[in-house]
């Protein structure tokens, strides 16, 4: 049997799992993951932001370039992202487990991809349909525009730069932070179905950030809860966090093509 077969009966097999209680995994209690992923979330953003702005302060850049300068964000969105993963990891690590538990057990395979591609399709169907029946009823939920930051691309390398760490860094962080550590964690303890309710209202929530102006952006939102649900769906048809980390890629240079005009 072709590795290409042997993952869609693995996939078929997990797809029959969904909702069973899977086997316990240490990573602590459900109310220790979900404090552990909000502090992961704060100390990442800060202290990315205060080490960046140290290098700027060091550098004698004035001390409000962080979204004026696309080096500036590039290196705050590496520094966060990966820190946040990097905490991850380590507290896996630290339990004795194998990153399995969170995901990242295997390496990618050409699965991934098939899988990626349907649940992308998925995702922006449920997403249609969703947003217009959100709007009917609610026909402010589209205004505000989201800051993503990177003000100013002066030049090819700034937009470079501003693709490359608003298209592939943060499905790398959020998906080990989010589907990897905080959906495996509540899914130790509870059904599919609340986990997954839970792990999406949290990423929701997380991009319900002000944008341009003083309102929450809901659209944001609501785009973030349907994409949280197709890639956890995804988690599970898979085993491994590689599909997911695609369609949210694919989210996101979409969406970086709308924000930025190209």
């Amino acid at each position: 049997m072709s590795n290409d077969s042997s993952s869609e009966a693995s996939g078929g097999r997990a797809v029959k799992k969904w909702f069973r209680r899977p086997v316990k995994q240490d990573l602590g209690s459900p109310y220790l993951v979900v404090l552990n992923v909000l502090i992961i979330f704060v100390v990442s953003q800060v202290f990315a932001a205060f080490v960046v702005q140290m290098i700027l302060s060091a550098a004698k850049v004035s001390q409000d370039t962080i979204s004026n300068s696309a080096a500036a964000e590039f290196f705050y969105v590496l520094l966060a992202e990966g820190l946040a993963a990097g905490i991850v990891i380590r507290i896996v690590k630290s339990r004795n487990l194998s990153l399995g538990v969170i995901g990242l057990g295997r390496l990618p395979r050409r699965n991934d991809l098939h899988k990626a591609i349907t649940g992308f399709v998925v995702f922006y169907a449920i997403l249609i349909i969703a947003a217009a029946v959100a709007s009917h009823f609610w026909p402010e939920l589209n205004k505000g525009t989201q800051d993503v930051g990177f003000n100013h691309l002066n030049s090819t390398l700034d937009t470079i730069l501003a693709f490359f760490a608003l298209v592939f860094m943060p499905p790398l962080g959020e998906e080990v932070l989010v589907r990897g550590y905080l959906y495996s964690g509540l899914r130790q303890k509870m059904k599919f179905m609340p986990a997954l309710i839970i792990t999406s209202l949290f990423f929701g929530a997380a991009h319900l950030q002000t944008g341009s102006g003083t309102a929450l952006l809901w659209a944001a939102g609501l785009n973030t809860f349907v994409l949280s649900v197709v890639l956890i769906y995804l988690r599970e048809a898979t085993g491994a966090l590689y599909a997911g980390m695609l369609v949210h890629a694919m989210n996101n240079l979409i969406a970086f093509g709308f924000h930025f005009h190209l």
